[in-house]
């Protein structure tokens, strides 16, 4: 009975360990194991948010983002999106925008979907927030999780002025 606790104790200490690794800030030692809020702690530790390991994906506060739910108001704590009429032409001097447009490298993609009509896309967008000229400030690209071969192409800039 005692080998059997000390194996049962030895594999939990050891995901524990491992799960210290992934999680990073949640450092544990085989004392820890002993404690009467180790559950808790490990719970605690899963729910911390994972930081983002690439400072160009991440979207900069006052980065209004053009895409999903769009910028969280920190006041209102709301989703927001900027309204814009299609086919209009606006400036916002030094604001910060961020935009994605998806595209796909599978073999069986259409043109449509293609990284080129993406650019264009992204392009139209920035030209249509900044009619009189942008910056570009970082541009990226994540996997489209629902299928292989399909990505989300992003570009964070800023109108002229």
């Amino acid at each position: 009975m005692t080998n059997a606790l000390s194996s049962a104790k030895l594999i939990c200490i050891t995901s524990l360990l491992l799960c210290a690794n992934v999680f990073g800030a949640c450092d544990f030692d085989t004392d820890d194991a002993d404690s009467p809020n180790f559950m808790d702690r490990i719970i605690d530790c899963e729910k911390q948010p994972k930081s983002n390991s690439n400072p160009s994906k991440s979207v900069s506060p006052g980065t209004t983002e053009l895409y999903g739910d769009g910028t969280v108001d920190p006041i209102s704590g709301m989703a927001e999106r900027p309204v814009a009429a299609p086919g209009s032409m606006n400036h916002s001097p030094g604001k910060a925008f961020a935009a994605r447009q998806s595209y796909s490298l599978r073999p069986n993609a259409k043109f449509e979907e293609s990284v080129t009509i993406a650019i264009q896309r992204l392009h139209l967008k920035m030209a249509h927030y900044c009619a009189e000229g942008w910056k570009m400030e970082s541009q990226w690209t994540e996997a489209d999780r629902r299928q292989e071969g399909d990505y989300y192409l992003h570009y964070r800039f800023r109108c002229a002025g």
